[in-house]
């Protein structure tokens, strides 16, 4: 872990902070959305057990060459090979501590955090009043060098063909602004589902749905609408990370050598606090 604790006074730039902040901290920090893991083809969702140890090979290649203090995943699955013989919190997060939200259909969400990087204080599942699938988010409360912050991982609705889905997403959107918005240092990671679907016809990306969060004060890592599906075309800016009290640099969208339909978010998170 990059862990800097500071004795200078510096600027804030982020959204939320104060104007004269101490950097207490400083980590790489991963999302992803694994669509439960895939075979390498973008759209397989399984793997046989025969396949299990080469395709754990590669995941934890990946992993490791992000080298990630903090990793959200959406659409998490316990179990990495289809008859469960394998577990992906052994064989693919060896060396974290793990928070795994309940799984209900496509969704699971979970947070892994490394030991040395931070310690847990509080976690919870909170669903979402309106939605079509069983949607919520997991938070987990980590302290990190002395400084509380909120890691949140959610999966907003994905059937956008419903007549006011787009609004069911505003209003879950809402509901983690309620949530965490008064807290000082605050990562919503997820898949967020903006885009509309017209049967028959293309997918058309909506990153304006974004807007809600940053009228609220919080910062985008995919602020210009970066695509992270490559399965649609056009490539739909789904997955995103939205700060508020916290730095952000480095950003990087990664391919990820087909491991999962969608693109993985990497980057350099600061937390400052009070002097």
């Amino acid at each position: 872990m990059r862990n800097i604790i500071l004795a200078i006074a510096v600027a804030c730039v982020t959204a939320g902070c104060a104007t004269k902040q101490v950097e207490r901290a400083q980590f790489r920090f991963l999302h992803w959305s694994v669509s439960h893991f895939s075979d390498g083809t973008y759209s397989v969702a399984s793997i046989p057990e025969s396949k299990g140890p080469a395709m754990a090979a590669k995941y934890v290649k990946f992993l490791d060459s992000v080298d990630a203090d903090v990793i959200g995943i959406t659409e998490y699955n316990e179990n990495f090979t289809t008859n469960g013989s394998m577990k992906s919190s052994t064989a693919l997060f060896k060396g974290y501590e793990k928070s795994v939200g309940p799984a209900k259909g496509d969704v699971c969400n979970a947070i892994f955090y490394k030991p040395g990087t931070a310690t847990k204080i509080e976690e919870k599942d909170v669903f979402f009043e309106n939605h079509f699938e069983d949607t919520y988010y997991r938070a987990v409360k980590l302290n990190i060098s002395g400084v509380p912050v909120w890691f949140v991982q959610t999966h907003l609705d994905s059937n956008t063909y419903l007549s006011g889905h787009r609004r069911d997403r505003e209003e879950q959107m809402k509901k983690l602004i309620k949530d965490f918005g008064n807290e000082p240092h605050v990562v919503i990671a997820g898949d967020f589902r903006v885009g509309v679907r017209v049967p028959g016809k293309r997918c058309f990306p909506a990153p304006e749905e974004y807007d809600v969060f940053e009228k609220a004060g919080f910062e985008l890592a995919n602020l210009f609408g970066t695509g992270t599906y490559p399965v649609d075309s056009p490539i739909q800016p789904l997955d995103n990370i939205i700060l508020k009290g916290v730095g952000i640099s480095e950003v990087r969208f990664i391919e990820a050598d087909r491991l999962s339909d969608h693109l993985a978010i990497s980057c350099l998170l600061t937390i400052y606090d009070k002097e």
